[in-house]
């Protein structure tokens, strides 16, 4: 029998997340100075960009362009192209100045943020406790508290990829409210604009968009998601030329940033790889949740069959599905995909919450949430392992197996 909901359900979730996020943020924060810094690495052209943007203001952007495609040292390392990021580097450094400890502090409330927005839209679509469950596993990610620490574009991309996702499905299922596409729109604009391989996002949506409309036969205009998609579409190309001084400029950028993997020995020797290796990227760093997910995958679709339709794990899984796709055909490295955290550790909640009894009794919520909470004590396991003990920066699969001692020695 279920139980009736009562007053501490209501704020005892919000109260445990909470402390749990204080602790996140205590663990984090002490860990900062065993942290990999690199000035002549990927955060050091990303302490450049904001230095110099910070001096010099926007109109700094077109220099920044021509100079970046005029080294080919430079083609390596991340372009100017990385605008909003760029620039809310640059703001940020108005506050706490332009150095390698103030970016990595950008990082972290970056993933602080990312938690908060998460819990928050998952307790609108999912309902407590298993918002709680999906909130409390995402946070403590090893994969996402080790990105939090280092002076990269990661957290900050992670936050702006996974509000776009969130917004995306609460704009599915009404398309039509203009209070949900306007944010949606500014969302899925400054997403790309942070990093233009989060334009992959837009793939698994119009699937799931068609999926819906020509498999489910639900009422969906068409033209409604055209129009959400399409105004982003324009605005950032012209933010992108203005940022760039010239079509010219701006096509030599893009040119070498889909061109240079293939000619740089660094991404040739430690980014290919077969289409799973993300999924096994994801083993290495939280087995448990993983197989969990996969496990949760597999009852999803035998459900499907008997007719129980799930919109948001749905949306999801073809967030998953397809991402892992499109990324077989780029450079294979776990940073790019660090959105798939979030069908992961809500596919590892939504089994864990049903082998416990699925949530209709505060026996079954506790014990959930007992399983969930073990499950992100060996996350902070991985994560002191790894990240602070194993001074890990560029998580590429190399590394991770010589972590988990599958591998004899590392690679140089």
């Amino acid at each position: 029998m279920e139980r009736a909901p009562t007053r501490a359900d209501r704020y005892l979730p919000p109260a445990i997340f909470a402390a749990a996020l204080g602790l996140l943020a205590w663990i984090l924060i002490g860990s900062l100075s065993a942290a990999v810094k690199d000035r002549f690495s990927d955060d050091g052209f990303y302490l450049r960009y904001m230095q110099t943007v910070h001096e010099g203001g926007l109109s700094t952007f077109p220099s920044l362009f021509e100079t970046w495609n005029a080294t080919k040292e430079s083609w390596i390392f991340p372009p100017p192209s990385r605008i909003g990021f760029v620039v809310v580097s640059a703001l940020w450094a108005n506050l706490f100045g332009a150095s390698f400890e103030a970016l990595q502090y950008l990082s972290l409330a970056s993933h602080l943020l990312l938690c908060v927005v998460n819990y928050a839209f998952a307790r609108r679509h999912l309902g407590e406790p298993k918002a709680l469950l999906f909130g409390l596993s995402l946070a403590f990610s090893p994969l996402l508290m080790g990105i939090s620490r280092l002076a990269l574009t990661d957290s900050f991309n992670a936050l702006c990829m996974s509000t776009t996702v969130w917004l995306f499905v609460g704009l599915s299922k009404d398309p039509g409210k203009i209070a949900r596409g306007i944010p949606f729109m500014l969302a899925l604009a400054f997403m790309v604009l942070v990093k233009e391989l989060s334009v992959l996002l837009c793939v698994p949506f119009l699937a799931f968009v068609a999926f819906e409309r020509f498999v489910r036969k639900e009422p969906r205009s068409l033209l409604r998601f055209a129009i959400w998609f399409a105004l982003p579409g324009l605005v950032v190309p012209a933010v992108f030329l203005l940022a760039a001084g010239s079509p010219a400029v701006l096509l030599e950028t893009m040119r070498i940033v889909l061109a240079s993997p293939a000619t740089n020995p660094y991404a040739i020797k430690f980014g290919e790889g077969p289409w799973f290796r993300p999924v096994l990227d994801f083993l290495l760093f939280s087995p448990v949740p993983t197989l969990l997910a996969i496990a949760w995958i597999g009852a999803m679709l035998v459900r499907a069959r008997s007719e129980v339709y799930e919109r948001t794990s749905a949306l999801f899984a073809f967030l998953a599905a397809l991402l892992v796709l499109e990324l077989s055909f780029f450079t294979k490295n776990i940073r790019y995909a660090v959105v798939l955290e979030l069908p992961l550790r809500l596919f590892a909640a939504s089994l864990v919450a049903e082998l416990t009894g699925s949530l209709r009794t505060r026996r079954a919520v506790v014990l959930a949430l007992g399983v969930v909470l073990c499950l992100c004590w060996l996350d902070v396991q991985t994560f002191e392992m790894m990240w602070v003990r194993g001074k890990l920066y560029d998580p590429v699969t190399a590394w991770l197996a010589y972590m988990r001692h599958l591998v004899p020695m590392r690679t140089q």
